[in-house]
């Protein structure tokens, strides 16, 4: 009864990390553990006494395909632009036309536009503008990298994630702002940039290795009172502007 406390654990600890491959526990002696005692990923081959651990993953969204495709009056329209639709929203996948200022749909039909997916704009040389809808919540990992022309983003309140490198190589964006909103970001945010002016809302936002430190020219940053991204340009040699 020991031996199998044991082998139960160990084959707990393997589903956590367990490769591409299937993993083998063997046991000094034979046991015969019972189907219920093995997680859902695993099988027992009493022949060789092993344990054969396979990997879980997550099952993709299905998408669905709306009833209609309207879109809001006078924004980017959807001939220009690749999306997915969900469940209970829609994300804009890929930029394919030929705009340089872009208006992006709050809502395609009646899924509202909550994403700009990975890569969607990326490398999108001649576009110079970017209005979001209040509907986003998420910028995805390089979703507006290497947009060398770009010069303006309006980035909603209701944005609480900015991915890796979503601004990186934005060579003719030098001012930004990040609302209040925004509580999650990753690294390399904005790698690349020739920022002057950097307007960070939130006062509890943490700096993440966004790239700033690499600039040839130091940016302001201007932020609230005894928030931590001022001291952490205080520290760093920034110059700073309370808000």
């Amino acid at each position: 009864m020991k031996k199998l406390a044991i082998l139960c654990a160990s084959v707990l600890l393997l589903c956590s990390g367990c490769a591409s491959k299937p993993i083998s526990q063997e046991t000094e002696e034979p046991v015969s553990p019972t189907e219920s005692e093995l997680p859902e990923n695993a099988s027992y081959n009493p022949d060789e006494n092993t344990i054969y651990i396979f990997p879980t993953t997550e099952p993709p969204e299905e998408t669905v395909i709306p009833d209609s495709v309207d879109i809001d009056a006078g924004t980017t329209p959807l001939t220009s632009l690749n999306y997915e639709v969900f469940e209970d929203r829609a994300v804009i996948t890929d930029f394919t036309g030929s705009e340089t200022e872009i208006v992006i749909t709050s809502h395609i039909g009646d899924y509202p536009v909550t994403e700009i997916g990975h890569y969607a704009f990326e490398a999108s040389w001649d576009v110079t503008s970017i209005s979001l809808p209040d509907t986003v919540t998420t910028i995805s990992e390089q979703a507006f990298a290497d947009c060398e022309s770009l010069t303006a983003i309006t980035i909603p309140e209701t944005v609480t994630f900015i991915g890796r490198g979503a601004f990186s190589n934005c060579l003719s964006l030098s001012e930004l702002t990040i609302p209040a909103s925004v509580t999650n970001t990753q690294e390399e945010m904005l790698t690349g940039c020739a920022l002057t002016d950097l307007y960070i809302l939130n006062p509890t936002l943490v700096y993440n290795s966004w790239g700033l430190e690499d600039s040839e020219t130091k940016c302001t940053i201007h932020a609230p009172a005894g928030s931590a991204m001022l001291d952490w340009a205080e520290k760093n040699g920034f110059p700073t502007e309370e808000i």
